[in-house]
């Protein structure tokens, strides 16, 4: 086992007009009186005294734990009052090792993560420090114990754990704080024999007790009384011969690991109390899985319906006829312009570039009449032009229109999938069926189109599976129609791509509006702008989603505050334990940081998965596209990761601050 440094006439630890003073409401407790106490290494020092006289006081002094309010403490020559929180961190870390008479040890650890625990605020890896408790332990008589809890130890095993615990960091000195108060006199004896086995091998232990069998069990006897030392004689025992060896060299402290951070978040954050976390991640978990999912919703619907302007035809542009009648079309009329006609396809064609395919249509307000007088009551359109291909159109059966129907004006049909199925789709070719009173012969079906319009009602698209098409000539003379009415209802184009939708928009309005004496009597539909608008409005539910899931992560952090907050009380010994060991004002804080963090992300996550399994089954049942954002995604971890941080704050700055005396004494 390493030794204390080499001995030198300096002491190792000198206390000058030491006091030690408390404010207690309008009194002051004097627990220190100007002491002055000279400790040599290999000293083995009992410090006596009633309750009150100030040697446990004394004794969190010498180790650092606690400052004097005046006076001057030398540690190994080093002025102990001019060391920030770091370095007194250091000194109980490596320099000094304690023993505490409620034994202090952290019962969700095992007997070996207990005697490492020094190790963690060394900055030692978790395999090398359980090696060396293993060792420590082994040492103490403790190997068979190793994987227990404090709660199944006896009280002499237990303070062995707390000895083990204070040699593991190979520290010089050893304060014991009624190591033997709580111990039968048996177990006491064992207790006092390990320190002794201590001392002779070079450690300087400073003991404080109030049993008076042990009162000569040192190199010298120091009794307190009022906070002043009233006796100061030698003991039994001789300054140990073992001082004289060379001590093994310093570890640099590198404080607590990242790796042992997430243990500790987990371990404590997590799975401490699973309930109670459970149902304090519940506003986060709701806060993500509610912005995914309806993220997720806005994509699919979006995508959905972009996916059927497409298989409608994405690169359309539709110019319709406003259909003016009376006063307001008399006055156009008298203006010049003719209404929308097929010349103005023809011209619009011959002069406007990248329009590909064009078609003409006019619906006609008919009656059907079937063989069987089935009701039937589809919309009649007729139709010329490159119909089928500017609508992505395709046949089932049968034929389309030639040029010959156009010329004959000829009394032929196309059905729309639907229409043709309420007619009795079997032996439907051929058949013969009254519009307006004049026999007509179906020669076509269309093809189903198995699109969903019922999103698309912003664009004006309509579905051709309840359509009758009839050749647009056979509308023209074969039905009557209102004066000065429009030759045509609606001219289709289709252009060579859809990044040209603008400017060729642009370049057939001009042209209209010349062929039209300037006359606003048409309108330009671009369907897939139209999309585009109605979705840009559907933002606004959106912003409200994320309102909503933002209040809710407010939710989530307060209660991961106050989790905390509740944490930080019912650990508040652990935390003096933990800072009697080494560790500094920042590692508690990270500690706790951790642990909040832990409990954010971990929400945010079974958020996410949450979400996905809702999307998954939500986008299945309604027939919609899976589309997830990364970005999302990312951002909701992000954003649950800041909740654990902002919320988790405040309850680990609140556990830093704690006054590791105070908190030893903690019930």
């Amino acid at each position: 086992m390493p030794t204390p440094s080499k001995p030198s006439s300096q002491p190792l630890m000198r206390l000058r007009g030491i006091h030690r003073h408390y404010a207690m409401g309008e009194h002051t407790v004097r627990a220190l009186d100007d002491v002055d106490l000279d400790i040599r290494r290999g000293e083995f020092v009992v410090i006596m005294g009633s309750s009150g006289s100030g040697k446990s006081t004394l004794m969190h002094i010498l180790g650092c734990l606690d400052q004097p309010s005046s006076g001057e403490y030398l540690l190994d020559g080093e002025n102990v009052a001019a060391l920030d929180d770091g370095r007194l961190s250091q000194v109980r870390n490596q320099r000094v090792g304690f023993v505490f008479q409620q034994f202090n040890l952290l019962g969700g650890l095992t007997v070996e993560e207990n005697v490492a625990l020094a190790e963690v605020y060394s900055g030692i890896n978790r395999r090398m420090r359980l090696e060396r408790a293993r060792e420590y332990a082994d040492r103490l008589g403790l190997g068979h114990r190793l994987g227990h809890r404090p709660g199944e130890l006896s009280g002499g095993q237990a303070q062995r754990v707390a000895i083990a615990r204070a040699l593991v960091n190979e520290p010089d000195i050893i304060l014991a704080d009624e190591p033997t108060g709580n111990l039968d006199s048996r177990t006491g004896r064992e207790i006092m024999d390990v320190l002794h086995d201590l001392h002779a091998k070079g450690y300087t232990i400073i003991m404080v007790t109030h049993d008076a069998k042990f009162a000569d069990a040192g190199t010298r006897r120091i009794v307190m009384r009022d906070g002043l030392i009233v006796e100061d004689v030698p003991g039994e025992r001789a300054v140990s011969g073992e001082a004289e060896r060379e001590g093994a060299p310093r570890t640099v402290r590198r404080g607590i690991r990242p790796f042992d951070l997430l243990h500790i978040g987990i371990r404590e954050g997590l799975l401490a109390h699973k309930m109670r976390t459970a149902l304090t991640m519940l506003g986060i978990v709701i806060a993500v899985a509610g912005v995914i999912a309806m993220s997720s919703f806005s994509l699919g619907s979006k995508k959905k319906q972009a996916n059927q302007i497409r298989a409608l035809g994405a690169n359309l542009i539709r110019v319709t006829d406003n259909r003016l009648e009376g006063e307001k079309l008399s006055r156009i009329r008298i203006a010049g312009s003719k209404g929308l006609s097929l010349m103005d396809m023809e011209q619009i064609v011959a002069r406007v570039p990248g329009v590909e395919k064009v078609a003409a249509s006019r619906e006609a307000k008919l009656n059907l009449v079937t063989e069987d007088e089935r009701h039937v009551s589809p919309r009649i359109i007729g139709v010329a032009g490159d119909y089928l291909a500017v609508n992505n159109l395709a046949l089932d059966e049968g034929r389309f229109f030639d040029d010959d129907d156009q010329a004959r004006s000829a009394r032929v049909a196309v059905l729309g999938h639907a229409t043709a199925e309420r007619m009795g789709r079997e032996g439907i070719l051929g058949r013969q069926f009254l519009l307006g009173g004049n026999p007509y012969v179906v020669i076509g079906v269309l093809a189903n189109r198995q699109v969903d319009t019922a999103g698309l009602e912003a664009t004006g698209l309509s579905d051709a599976n309840h359509d009758l098409l009839i050749p647009l000539r056979s509308v023209l003379t074969r039905t009557r129609h209102l004066d000065m009415r429009s030759e045509i209802d609606e001219i289709h184009l289709q252009l060579s791509s859809e990044e040209i939708l603008r400017e060729t928009g642009i370049a057939i309005r001009r042209l209209l509006h010349a062929t039209h004496a300037g006359q606003e009597d048409f309108q330009l539909v671009v369907p897939l702008d139209l999309l585009k608008q109605k979705q840009q409005s559907q933002r606004l539910l959106d912003i409200l989603t994320i309102c909503i899931s933002s209040i809710a992560l407010v939710v989530g952090g307060i209660g991961i505050m106050n989790i905390m907050l509740a944490s930080v009380t019912e650990r508040t010994r652990e935390i003096g334990i933990r800072r009697a060991v080494g560790g500094t004002r920042r590692d508690i804080l990270y500690q706790f940081l951790s642990e909040s963090v832990v409990i954010a992300v971990t929400g945010g996550i079974a958020g996410i998965v949450l979400a996905l399994g809702v999307v998954a089954a939500t986008c299945t049942f309604f027939d919609l596209p899976i589309v997830v954002s990364p970005t999302m995604v990312l951002l909701s971890v992000l954003a649950s990761t800041a909740t654990g941080l902002l919320f988790g704050i405040y309850p680990a700055a609140q556990a830093a601050a704690e006054n590791p005396v105070e908190a030893l004494r903690y019930e």
